[in-house]
């Protein structure tokens, strides 16, 4: 992250000068931002809940769990919009890829071990998203479908699957296992989901600092042109990214089965609007070219913390779709101002 200097000045002291423009700096960074707005919030949820239930262990713990999911769908968003490209089908990728998974795992149920039919579910719930992502990176990346088209595209046809294949209902009859060896399993204090979600979310954050893979997503979102005429392989790094979003929905489709021990055939269609608009509020550039995986982190939290506040103080969850707008429009607002800094933070 780069720093602002001052030139000092014949009226500056050193001693007094330097604290004022070190809290000047970090109220500056929008992840600090996003936290003391968080605290305000959590302060009002607490005042209002029933008996301070918001931060009981009950809610915080579901809280953690909801987080676990809505990490990984944010990540993959954030990932998008710094090459410029935008995914609204992720809700549907989760719901079909935990239809498809829930269905092989009941399938392969009494007759496999309980530890494998767990590890094919997941792999066929991240598989199914990859194959998803792969059509939508090669309608944008190929065809050259603006990738807000194509994926509503895909929130369409993703939503129709997943009704056909399940049948119009949710499913049952998963492995109780699912639940006990994963949804509700805690490492230390925090929720077994959520950790994996806490280490992929890392790994991509290292890849993006380390590799040329993450220099070359951020130089497609600045100016796709210059990139292909850099040498640089545009077609498939698009495709790429849009399989590790529909990926990543997809395992968040599996925490969902986990959690749950049942699909939400009917839900999560809004999820989309969540991830973009934690992204953004967090610093990740709409129009590509900057990613803020910490403040995309804290954005995410936000968005949490704003849901499960709004039930808790027993609000129509009509109020819920209305928040996700208003942070929606927020966060546009708030990113015409990064777009002047390429980076990734």
């Amino acid at each position: 992250m780069s720093t602002v200097t001052q030139v000092p000045t014949a009226g500056d002291t050193p001693v007094t000068g330097a604290l004022p423009h070190r809290v000047r700096e970090a109220l500056a960074n929008r992840a600090v931002q996003i936290i003391l707005v968080e605290i305000v919030v959590i302060a009002v949820f607490q005042a209002l809940s029933p008996g301070g239930a918001f931060l009981s262990e009950v809610n915080i713990r579901g809280m953690l769990l909801t987080a676990s999911q809505v990490l990984l769908l944010t990540a993959g968003q954030a990932v998008l919009m710094s090459a410029g490209h935008i995914d609204v089908s992720q809700g549907a990728v989760l719901i079909v890829s935990s239809v498809v998974s829930g269905k092989v795992m009941i399938a392969m149920a009494g007759g496999t071990g309980t530890t494998t039919v767990l590890l094919v579910g997941l792999a066929v719930a991240v598989g199914t998203g990859a194959v998803l992502g792969a059509v939508n990176g090669i309608m944008t990346g190929l065809v050259g479908i603006n990738s807000l088209v194509a994926t509503l595209g895909m929130l369409s046809i993703g939503t129709g699957a997943a009704q056909v294949i399940a049948g119009g209902v949710n499913l049952t009859g998963l492995p109780v296992e699912l639940a006990s060896s994963f949804g509700t399993l805690q490492f230390g204090v925090l929720p077994l989901p959520t950790l994996l979600s806490v280490v992929v979310l890392a790994v991509i954050w290292i890849m993006f600092r380390t590799t040329a893979w993450g220099t070359h997503v951020l130089a497609m979102g600045s100016n796709v042109v210059a990139a292909r005429r850099a040498g640089i392989g545009t077609l498939g790094r698009t495709i790429g990214i849009f399989m590790l979003s529909a990926a990543l929905a997809g395992a968040a489709g599996y925490i969902d089965l986990a959690r749950y021990s049942t699909t939400n055939i009917s839900g999560h269609l809004s999820d989309s609007m969540a991830a973009i608009a934690a992204a953004l509020i967090g610093g990740t550039a709409l129009t590509g070219g900057r990613i803020n995986f910490l403040g995309a982190v804290f954005g995410a939290l936000l968005a949490i913390i704003l849901q499960s506040g709004l039930v808790i103080i027993d609000l129509s969850p009509f109020y819920q779709t209305i928040t996700i707008g208003v942070m929606l429009l927020i966060a546009v607002s708030l990113d015409r101002g990064n777009r002047t800094r390429p980076g990734a933070d």
